[in-house]
């Protein structure tokens, strides 16, 4: 019996048997069956997907009180485990001996006011195995607020560490009060430029290094395309094709070339072909799938794939041949996808554009028409036909959260020398609209013929956090339906705050109130773009999901396997999982490091006086964020007299006075406080 039978007799059973039973019930009368089963049944158990109950009869974990999750810790000391039907709160000092970023098992506790927390009941999996110390005298010291252990050196020699060594740690035994640690390896001294960037993201457990095993993988890459007409490519050389990045953009996985037709367009996405490179379980396809997805920080990029392939030979980079996936898709008048085609291709990129230059060229700038005079006529087809599609994505429903990134200005020394909000231009919105419908055509594709693959999904806001979300716009005077909440229901409700100083602080709550978009085996819809049907196609340079789409359309599309359908369906579940955690884990990453340096840089503008906008209240303050991005708390002791929290309206109220601190309201603000290690900013009502 496989595992997924057995897992689909349990989730369809009229009540619960025992192991006993099942054996009866399921006729096994052998001694190998018998033990198959029993097999079966102790490593489901052992992988925490099924339990027995009190009367040890036989149920899905799903069905039980307790839930599987992933546990975040707060520096501030409590938590939250992320489970499959929401979140449950840790309380301070209740994570027997979990870290930050386990897998647990936790009971939930429901209270009277139907608020929930959890209790950790085990640690289902350890994903920190190592830490990064620095060497004080006779300890080390580790600058990881969510490490709520202390650290004991196990027998390591350190005649040879000097004051400030950042070493590597590995974690020899676990312990609720102490881990035991041994010495790795030295990686610098804590003052050596990139020390502390390095520092997070080993923290993070992101993977840094390559094995000689992918070196030798790589090394026998032809880095020189050599096109066979047999291999059966679309040949697109002939054709206007051209890239548009960043300024600072290495790696180059998606291509445009656009022709006019007389009932709309005919619009060609070219993504580099990395699964022509990256066979099937070869070292570099194993390290790939542990890495998830490139991580990107202030200053540096850590790769999916060596610079070799992610650079190189897989990279559209100008004037070199390019193998490819071509999605090929006629665009209606009215922005929808009349039909499509996707196949293999070869391309020769006939110009590296930037954004910059294409927005210059859209705003009609002389020097940049000139410069790309032959572009002009393809640009402005281009737009026309981004804009229809953008305008069919709005009458559907999709979703445009206007949440501002943050922008780190570098000098030649990599020193931060300022911080700002980054734009959106016309060039970076338009090949968005371009890659959605690609995403979408594939999706479709793939859930039509029934292939196996990883989709990307967005599941509808949790009812209870929309439900808190309403409140608060109700106190802003906007009334909300949420009975039968669908995408266009948020859509008209950001129309509504579009020209107010809320805006942006709506924007965040509502993201807040979202489920966060995962990948899975099945396609169950995409709710903030308002689609039925999503995976992500364009950027198999620096995710592994869009590698594995790729890997599946050649497999099963393009080439027929049937005899591996099966074993596929059954790696997207494991893969959906894997890949989301990999998210979280860059997601998480680039935040602490962004968090890191925004403290740094703020250090030399204490004293100094910002205009700010409350973003998040609290009963121990209230954050402000900046129009640079950067956010620091008001703590509630700093206020004059004393002020109590209104959970309901989000709001902080003097005692005896009609003084109050509410979400949106602005602020003008002295800086008091700015801590690198601890990634905090403090502030003063000024």
């Amino acid at each position: 019996m496989e595992k997924t039978e057995l897992l689909n007799l349990l989730a369809k059973q009229d009540k619960p048997y025992t192991l006993e039973e099942w054996i009866k019930k399921l006729n096994l009368q052998s001694v190998q069956e018998i033990e198959a089963f029993n097999k079966l049944v102790l490593s489901l158990e052992n992988d925490y997907e099924i339990m027995y109950t009190k009367k040890q009869k036989l149920i899905l974990m799903d069905k039980s009180d307790w839930v599987k999750g992933k546990l975040t810790i707060h520096p501030k000391g409590f938590g939250f485990v992320d489970h499959q039907d929401g979140s449950l709160f840790i309380p301070p000092n209740q994570f027997k001996g979990a870290m930050h970023e386990d897998e647990v098992l936790v009971k939930p506790k429901v209270f009277a006011d139907l608020s929930a927390e959890g209790e950790i009941v085990k640690v289902i999996k350890r994903n920190t195995t190592q830490l990064v110390g620095t060497w004080k005298r006779k300890h080390f010291e580790v600058q990881e607020a969510r490490l709520l252990q202390k650290i004991k050196l196990m027998d390591s020699d350190v005649s040879h560490l000097v004051e400030g060594h950042q070493c590597i740690l590995d974690i020899v035994e676990y312990g609720n009060e102490e881990l035991k640690v041994k010495v790795n390896r030295i990686l610098g001294h804590v003052n050596d430029p990139g020390m502390d960037i390095l520092t997070v993201l080993l923290n993070h457990q992101v993977p840094m290094e390559w094995n000689e095993q992918i070196d030798s993988e790589v090394e026998a890459i032809p880095m020189k395309v050599t096109y066979d007409p047999n291999e059966k490519r679309v040949d697109y050389r002939d054709r206007t094709v051209i890239t548009i990045d960043g300024e600072d953009a290495k790696d180059f996985d998606d291509a445009i070339s656009l022709q006019k037709l007389p009932n709309g367009y005919q619009l060609d996405v070219h993504i580099a072909d990395v699964s022509y490179y990256i066979t099937e379980n070869s070292a570099l396809d194993q390290e790939a799938r542990r890495r998830g997805t490139s991580v990107y920080v202030v200053d540096r990029v850590v790769p999916m794939l060596p610079y070799a392939i992610s650079n190189g030979i897989c990279s559209l980079v100008e004037g070199e041949d390019r193998f490819t996936m071509t999605c090929s898709m006629k665009i209606t008048l009215e922005g929808e996808i009349d039909s499509y085609e996707i196949h293999p291709s070869i391309i020769r990129s006939s110009k590296r554009m930037t954004y910059t230059n294409v927005n210059r060229m859209i705003s009609n700038d002389k020097a940049a028409l000139m410069k790309f005079e032959s572009l002009v006529p393809m640009v402005e087809d281009m737009l026309d036909c981004a804009h229809r599609i953008r305008e069919r994505r709005r009458r559907d429903g999709a979703i445009d959260f206007n949440s501002v990134e943050s922008k780190f200005i570098l000098n030649k020394e990599k020193e931060i020398i300022k911080i700002e909000a980054r734009t959106q231009g016309e060039a970076e919105l338009l090949i968005e609209d371009f890659m959605v419908c690609a995403n979408q055509a594939v999706a479709t594709q793939l859930k039509w013929m029934e292939i196996p693959a990883l989709y990307r999904i967005h599941e509808a806001p949790d009812k209870k956090r929309f439900a808190e979300f309403s409140r608060i716009a109700w106190y802003w005077g906007v009334k909300v339906r949420h009975e039968h909440l669908n995408p266009k229901v948020i859509q008209q409700l950001l129309a509504k705050f579009e020209d107010r100083d809320e805006a942006l602080i709506v924007n965040d709550l509502l993201l807040r109130s979202m489920s966060k978009a995962k990948y899975d085996k099945a396609p169950q819809g995409h709710f903030g773009l308002a689609l039925e049907d999503y995976c992500h196609f364009t950027s198999p340079i620096r995710r592994y999901p869009d590698l594995i789409v790729h890997r599946m359309l050649r497999k099963h599309v393009f080439t027929h396997h049937p005899q591996e359908l099966h074993r596929d369906e059954l790696l997207m579940e494991d893969l959906g999982f894997e890949t989301s955690i990999c998210e979280q884990r860059a997601v998480e990453s680039e935040r602490d490091v962004e968090a890191m340096k925004k403290a740094e840089y703020m250090v030399k503008h204490v004293g100094e006086s910002f205009n700010g906008i409350i973003s998040s209240v609290t009963k121990f303050g209230f954050f402000v964020r900046l129009p640079n991005t950067v956010e620091g708390l008001v703590h509630v002791s700093n206020l004059k007299g004393f002020y109590e929290f209104d959970a309901d309206r989000y709001t902080l109220v003097k005692r005896g006075s009609k003084q109050k601190y509410a979400l949106g309201q602005k602020v003008k603000v002295k800086l008091i406080g700015a801590d690198k290690a601890k990634q905090t900013i403090d502030f003063v009502v000024d």
